[in-house]
């Protein structure tokens, strides 16, 4: 039996989509699947028996893929006939957009400052956000860095 994501993990567009990703690729393993995604051709059996496994598999793939977006990326990916088309098409659209989000928000994390008259607890928060955000997209900030960033965002007072 194929288990679909929860709605709540469904791909939203870049924001989203490293660890959706994630959770999709290890759907697709547990159920056998992801071979439909990683190997680029894959030949239809000979015999019969394993013919209708087969195309049952590869119409679980799709499925798996289908449920696994938001209704509004149906569309990109509805005239695909494999899954691998189908994630070849969402990560050409938002694995490169990932790179380009991180830079600005690596960009923003460099910049913070901390207001005249902000609270300490309030800059941290925006600092804390920051860091959150380029976690969802998988790019990671070490945390001597992130001390580091902190104490330059600091008054001199």
């Amino acid at each position: 039996m194929v288990n679909s994501l929860k709605v709540e993990d469904r791909l939203e567009g870049a924001s989203n989509f490293t660890l959706w990703k994630f959770r999709v690729l290890i759907a697709l393993e547990e159920n056998d699947l992801l071979q439909f995604v990683e190997e680029k051709d894959l030949s239809e059996p000979e015999d019969q028996a394993k013919k209708l496994q087969f195309k049952k598999s590869v119409i679980k793939a799709n499925k798996v893929l289908i449920d696994s977006v938001k209704d509004h990326l149906v569309p990109p990916i509805s005239k695909m006939t494999t899954a691998r088309d189908m994630f070849k098409t969402l990560e050409g659209l938002y694995e490169s957009n990932n790179t380009s989000m991180a830079l600005v928000l690596r960009q923003q994390l460099h910049q913070v400052k901390m207001a005249k008259g902000e609270t300490v607890i309030s800059f941290f928060m925006k600092i804390s956000e920051l860091k959150d955000q380029l976690s969802a997209i998988g790019d990671q900030v070490v945390d001597k860095d992130l001390v580091m960033l902190a104490l330059n965002g600091l008054p001199h007072s």
